[in-house]
């Protein structure tokens, strides 16, 4: 949906509210505007689904155990930190970054890490390419859409796109990353306890026979 300058006379005292209230929220004039007015003429907007999914996602996992969620209304990310059984006890971080063009893409999964093992970051390392040799099997012969994937010195990114021809709600979409996340985070903490390849595999696969929707 596109978006386009406009002039308003607005007067100053409902300015003043507007932007005491999009800094309360950590979002900016024109967002909050935008996104009220969407509301109050009942208009969708790719945003509005947006800060739904994101409102489902927060009420998926921040009761989960061991993870600490965040989010902005009128952000395209939505965080989940994580922390490893690990000397120091480094901290993942799961980005949810969710696209507000139209683009077929609904967006990225990003694995954020800061270490200075070199151990802990070889595990990382091999368990990504693991998981993303795993997934590109299982997903190639479910004929779900390409999945891209990046891995950096510190982020591995894996690229999310929902199947074609289908309406989803953004509840299900939710429940779709959040099983996911809880999956991926799992799989990799068993990973660095010692579980072998075969496990992994076989967690994958358990979570491909009962997920509703496989992004």
């Amino acid at each position: 949906m596109a978006k386009r300058l406009y002039s308003l006379m607005l007067n100053d005292d409902v300015v003043r509210a507007v932007d005491y209230e999009a800094h309360r929220l950590g979002t900016n004039r024109s967002a909050l505007i935008d996104r009220v007015l969407a509301e109050h003429f009942e208009v969708p907007t790719v945003q509005k689904m947006i800060n739904d999914i994101f409102g489902e996602i927060d009420g998926f996992l921040s009761s989960a155990e061991g993870f600490n969620t965040f989010f902005a209304p009128d952000s395209q990310t939505f965080s989940v930190k994580s922390a490893l059984s690990y000397k120091y006890r480094p901290t993942l971080k799961y980005e949810l970054t969710l696209d507000n063009s139209s683009s077929d893409k609904l967006g990225d999964i990003s694995v954020i890490y800061r270490t200075q093992s070199l151990m802990l970051l070889s595990d990382l390392r091999s368990f990504f390419k693991l998981w993303s040799n795993i997934e590109q099997s299982v997903l190639e012969q479910s004929a779900a859409e390409k999945i891209e994937y990046a891995l950096y010195d510190n982020r591995f990114v894996r690229s999310v796109v929902l199947p074609k021809h289908k309406d989803y709600s953004a509840k299900q979409i939710a429940e779709a990353l959040s099983e996911y996340v809880e999956l991926l985070d799992r799989s990799l903490k068993a990973y660095l306890n010692g579980a072998e390849d075969r496990e992994i595999v076989k967690e994958y696969a358990d979570y491909i026979k009962k997920t509703d929707l496989t992004i």
